[in-house]
């Protein structure tokens, strides 16, 4: 061991400081100094660290939220360049829902049962067997409020009205054999074209274009430029009356022929048809596309088709769709989705179908009972609109007295733009 006195001594010895500096106030305060001292330093280091730390973590975070921003913005070129194309295929039938039948609106304007209806985002039109177009407002707060109705020049019949994009033209055609373009606003006619050779049954605009497509009993389709207010050209190839047209984005339109059971596609620019078979012993009476790929028909056998367009048969159907004895009289579909309705006779339903992931089947998501024929259908993402009355379009084979005639608002939603 060593002595007490030999600390004293020996300053230079090797001791331990603790026992040094308990015995030398002097030191003490000093050791104090330089740990406030190694403190303050610590702490500007430390400091000095969080806030490198800080901006990386920000860096970080800023190449993260600019990659994802990125993502972002090539999914949403890719969602646009899919819908300009008609190829997008949004799923919504988790998401659709009928907000409630007991608020279904029945609209009364026409005399006879109405025979078609057309709808913008502004506007309902619809018209009958009585000649009168009548227009409605879909004005936030109007709740479907008539506008105004017209009649006919000629009087008779109208069986199809097709209404521009823009909400700027209406066209309508029936019983007189002549295509009649009217001014959307005020409701008067601007042109008549005289060209069909028997009754007008089918028009339809281009998505956001003036060009018009109309369909008649003399088994020809006549392009119209409503913007020059002149004929284009005829298409030939059905062989009996054309029932039903329909067209999307591209300078295409699809047809079906009645009793010839064909549904053809027209490819305008090209100057080509493609002839799609696969309904039998029937008359095909109504199509609607999908999308620019997909289509999907009704016809008196009771029968909705899903068609592709490399298929030349129905890649799906469903037999019985609206219950026995009933036509399938009217379809429409929602755009750039799997889902669409379909009208019918007799029983007088509406049915929302969808379509699997791989269009291969099909499934019925809800059924809107109806009194009377459903004539025609029209259908947006808050809105199915209907002409329901007491006999079909065509002719007078049936009278449900039962049955009034009515323009028929069921509201709907996609279950994402609902206010939560």
């Amino acid at each position: 061991m060593v002595k007490r006195g030999a600390v004293e001594v020996a300053p230079d010895s090797d001791i331990d400081s603790e026992v040094e500096f308990s015995d030398n106030p002097d030191a003490e305060s000093v050791s104090e100094t330089e740990s406030i001292e190694e403190t303050a330093a610590g702490k500007r280091l430390r400091l000095a660290k969080q806030y490198l730390n800080k901006l990386e973590n920000q860096e970080v975070r800023e190449e993260n939220d600019a990659e994802a921003n990125r993502e972002i913005i090539a999914h949403r070129l890719q969602q646009d360049v899919l819908a300009e194309r008609g190829r997008l295929e949004e799923r919504i039938r988790k998401r659709l829902c009928i907000l409630d039948t007991s608020r279904s609106q029945l609209r009364r304007g026409h005399r006879l049962s109405p025979t078609c209806v057309a709808l913008t985002d502004s506007h309902i039109y619809s018209s009958s067997k009585d000649g009168a177009i009548t227009k409605w407002s879909l004005v936030e707060g109007s709740g479907g409020k008539k506008v105004c109705t017209v009649r006919h020049p000629s009087g008779k019949a109208v069986f199809t009205i097709a209404a521009s994009t823009d909400n700027t033209l209406l066209a309508s055609g029936g019983e007189d054999k002549k295509v009649i373009v009217w001014d959307a606003v005020t409701m008067t006619p601007i042109k008549t074209f005289h060209k069909h050779r028997d009754v007008i049954t089918a028009l339809v605009f281009r998505t956001n274009s003036h060009l018009l497509f109309s369909g008649a009993r003399d088994r020809t389709i006549n392009l119209w430029n409503c913007d020059e207010m002149v004929y284009i050209e005829s298409l030939y190839g059905h062989q009996d009356h054309v029932t039903s047209l329909d067209s999307f984005l591209q300078e295409r339109v699809v047809s079906v022929g009645g009793r010839d059971r064909s549904l053809r596609l027209w490819k305008v620019a090209e100057e080509s048809q493609l002839v799609f078979n696969g309904h039998k012993n029937t008359v095909i009476d109504c199509v609607s596309m999908l999308n620019e790929e997909h289509f999907v028909t009704g016809s008196q056998d009771n029968v909705v088709a899903v068609w592709h367009l490399k298929k030349k048969k129905p890649v799906a159907s469903h037999r019985n769709a609206h219950g026995p004895g009933s036509w399938v009289c009217s379809i429409a579909a929602f755009r750039n989705t799997e889902c669409f309705v379909s009208g019918g006779s007799g029983g007088g339903l509406i049915k929302v179908w969808a379509c699997a992931e791989n269009y291969l089947s099909l499934s019925c998501l809800k059924e809107i009972t109806m009194v009377g024929t459903v004539n025609s259908l029209a259908v947006s993402r808050g809105l199915i609109v209907a002409g329901v009355g007491q006999e079909h379009k065509w002719g007078r084979w049936w009278s449900d007295k039962k049955a009034r005639n009515r323009i028929v608002l069921v509201p709907i939603c996609v279950e994402d733009e609902v206010d939560r």
